[in-house]
C-alpha cells in the first residue's frame, strides 16, 4: 500500500490555499459581496479544509502547523494594511464611519472564513500551544492595524453626530450604532476600548454641549420653561442610550447632564426674578412645582434648596393670617376667645400645603419637615391676651355643642381631624388640654354637648396624636362628669317625689330638661 502523498509548504500554499481560497475570498470582499452562503459551495470549501488538514498532520518535518499559522495571521495584516487601511485615510466624518463599517463587516466576514478553512488548527495546535484562537488573532490584527489608527477620527465624527441630533438634525443612527459595537468587539470581551476610546470623549463632549445650552436657556427662559427644556434633554439622553448606545454609559451620561443643566443652575433657577420657585409656590403652579421635584429629587442635597424656600413661604403666608388676627384684636373693644376665622384660616392653609407636600413633593421628609417648622414657628406666635391653645380649643368646643357651628356628621369629623393635625404643631400641648377639659366639663355639666360620638372621637384623636397617657384625664374626667349628673338627677328624682312633686323630662334643643308636674292639679 503507498503512502499518502506528501505536501509541501509552498506548494500547499500557493497551488492550493491562496488560489482556490484566499485570493478568491480577497475578491469577492473587494466586490462588496455580503452573501456568505454565496461564496465557496461545501465541495470547494471541504477541500480547501481538506488541503489545510493534510499539511498539520503529516509527520514531522512536514507538519506545517506552525506555518500554517503563522500565514494565516500575515494573511490578514497583509490584507488589513495594503487595502483596507489607504480606503480609510482619505474619509472623514460620516463618510469615514461608512467606510470602516463596510470594511469592518467585510473583515468579520474574513475572519470567519479563514477560521472555517484553517478549522483544524484551532482544535489542536492552538490548544496545546497556548495561543490566541484564530478568531481572536483576526480580531488582534485588526485593532492593532485599522481601528487603532483611525479610533480618534472616528470617535470625533461619532461625537459631531450626536451633537447635530441633539440640536435637531436626523441622523443615521444605526451608522452611529454600528461603530458603538466597533468599539465593543476591540474590548475583546471588555468595554475598555468601548469606555477609554469612545465614552470618555462622549462624556466631555457632552459636558461642553449642556454647559453652553444651560447658559442659553438660563439667560432666555424663565423657571419653568427652563426646566421643561432640562426634563426633554434627560429623556432624549436617556433614549439616545436605548437606541444606539452601551447600557453602561446612562448613568454616567445622565450624570454629566445634570450636573450642568440641574445641579450648577440650581439656585439660579430657585431664585430667578418672577418665576423661581416662591412664585410657583404663591401662584399654585403645581405641574412645576412637581415637575421640579421629578428633576431635582435624585439627591437629597438637590431637595434641600427647595424645602428650604418652601418653609419660608408656608412661614410668610403663616405671618400673614398672625397679622390679620393682630389688626382684628386692636379693631376689638372687648377681646373673646372666640376667632373661628383665623383658626379656619390656619386650617386651610395647612390643608392646602400639606397636600402640595404629599402630592406635588411625593411626601419627602424634607417637605414634611419644612412644613411641620413653618407651622411650629406662627401656630406658637399668640397675639392678645387668649392665646392660639385657647382659640383652638374654643373653635373645637363650637363646633362640639348644641347652638354652635351647624355643621354635617362629616364636616364635624374633618373640622375636629384638622384641628388635631394644628394641635400637633403646639409647644405647650398641655395648655390646650387645660383648656380643653374644662370646655368638656361645662358642654357636660349643663348637657351641651351635641353628639357622645363625637366627643368620643375627638379624644380619640388626641390619644392617637399624644398617646394615651395624655388622654387618660380627659376620658377620667369624662366620665366622672356623666357619673355625677346622674347622681344629681336621681337625688333631685328622690327629693321630688318625698314632697309629691314629679319631675318629667322634656327635650328641648337636643337636651332633657326638667319641668315640674303636680299631681293634685
Amino acid at each position: 500500500m503507498s503512502s499518502p502523498r506528501i505536501i509541501n509548504l509552498d506548494d500547499g500554499w500557493n497551488n492550493e490555499i491562496k488560489v482556490k481560497a484566499i485570493d478568491r475570498l480577497e475578491d469577492i470582499l473587494n466586490q462588496d459581496l455580503k452573501k456568505e452562503g454565496s461564496m465557496f459551495s461545501p465541495k470547494e470549501y471541504v477541500q480547501t479544509y481538506t488541503t489545510c488538514y493534510n499539511m498539520c498532520t503529516q509527520k514531522s518535518p512536514y507538519n506545517w502547523s506552525e506555518q500554517l499559522y503563522q500565514r494565516h495571521g500575515e494573511t490578514i495584516s497583509r490584507y488589513l494594511s495594503d487595502t483596507v487601511l489607504p480606503s480609510l485615510r482619505d474619509q472623514h466624518d460620516e463618510f469615514l464611519l461608512r467606510e470602516l463599517t463596510r470594511r469592518w463587516g467585510n473583515h468579520q466576514i474574513m475572519n470567519k472564513w479563514m477560521q472555517k478553512f484553517f478549522m483544524y488548527l484551532d482544535r489542536y495546535y492552538v490548544k496545546h500551544h497556548s495561543l490566541p484562537s484564530l478568531l481572536d488573532a483576526g480580531l488582534k490584527h485588526f485593532k492593532s492595524l485599522i481601528f487603532d489608527e483611525v479610533k480618534r477620527d472616528v470617535a470625533n465624527a461619532m461625537l459631531d453626530l450626536i451633537n447635530q441630533e441633539r440640536d435637531g438634525a436626523i441622523i443615521d443612527r444605526g451608522l452611529v450604532k454600528s461603530c458603538v459595537q466597533l468599539f465593543e468587539a476591540m474590548g475583546m470581551g471588555c468595554l475598555d476600548a468601548y469606555t477609554l476610546d469612545f465614552e470618555e470623549q462622549l462624556l466631555a463632549s457632552t459636558q461642553e454641549y449642556y454647559a453652553r445650552k444651560s447658559a442659553e436657556w438660563i439667560e432666555g427662559d424663565g423657571t419653568p420653561a427652563y426646566m421643561v427644556k432640562a426634563e426633554a434633554a434627560l429623556e432624549t439622553e436617556r433614549e439616545r442610550v436605548t437606541a444606539y448606545l452601551n447600557s453602561a454609559s446612562e448613568g454616567k451620561l445622565l450624570g454629566v447632564v445634570e450636573t450642568e443643566i440641574l445641579e450648577k443652575r440650581e439656585m439660579a433657577l430657585l431664585e430667578k426674578e418672577g418665576s423661581g420657585c416662591r412664585v410657583l409656590l404663591a401662584n399654585d403652579k403645581h405641574d412645576d412645582l412637581a415637575r421640579m421635584y421629578r428633576l431635582f429629587g435624585k439627591k437629597s442635597e438637590w431637595l434641600q434648596p427647595i424645602a428650604d424656600i418652601v418653609r419660608r413661604h408656608i412661614e410668610h403666608m403663616g405671618g400673614e393670617i398672625i397679622n390679620r388676627r393682630e389688626a382684628r384684636v386692636e379693631g376689638e373693644t372687648k377681646e373673646t376667645n372666640q376667632d373661628p376665622d383665623f383658626v379656619k384660616e390656619l386650617l386651610a392653609l395647612h390643608d392646602k400645603y400639606i397636600k402640595v407636600v404629599n402630592e406635588q413633593f411625593a411626601g419627602n421628609a424634607l417637605f414634611q419637615k419644612a412644613l411641620k417648622e413653618a407651622f411650629v414657628d406662627f401656630v406658637n406666635r399668640d397675639v392678645g391676651k387668649f392665646t392660639n391653645a385657647d382659640l383652638m380649643s374654643s373653635f373645637c368646643d363650637r363646633i362640639l355643642k348644641t347652638g354652635g357651628e351647624k355643621l354635617s356628621d362629616e364636616d364635624v369629623e374633618s373640622f375636629l381631624e384638622k384641628t388635631v393635625q394644628l394641635f400637633s404643631y403646639l409647644v405647650d400641648k398641655d395648655l390646650f388640654s387645660e383648656i380643653y377639659k374644662n370646655q368638656l366639663a361645662k358642654r357636660l355639666l349643663n348637657q351641651r354637648s351635641a353628639s357622645d360620638d363625637h366627643e368620643r372621637l375627638m379624644i380619640s384623636k388626641l390619644k392617637a396624636r399624644c398617646g394615651s397617657q395624655f388622654t387618660g384625664k380627659l376620658l377620667g374626667f369624662r366620665l366622672w362628669v356623666r357619673l355625677v349628673v346622674a347622681i344629681l338627677r336621681r337625688l333631685a328624682l328622690e327629693a321630688c317625689r318625698a314632697i309629691g312633686v314629679v319631675l318629667c323630662y322634656r327635650e328641648v334643643e337636643g337636651r332633657s330638661v326638667p319641668r315640674r308636674f303636680d299631681p293634685r292639679r
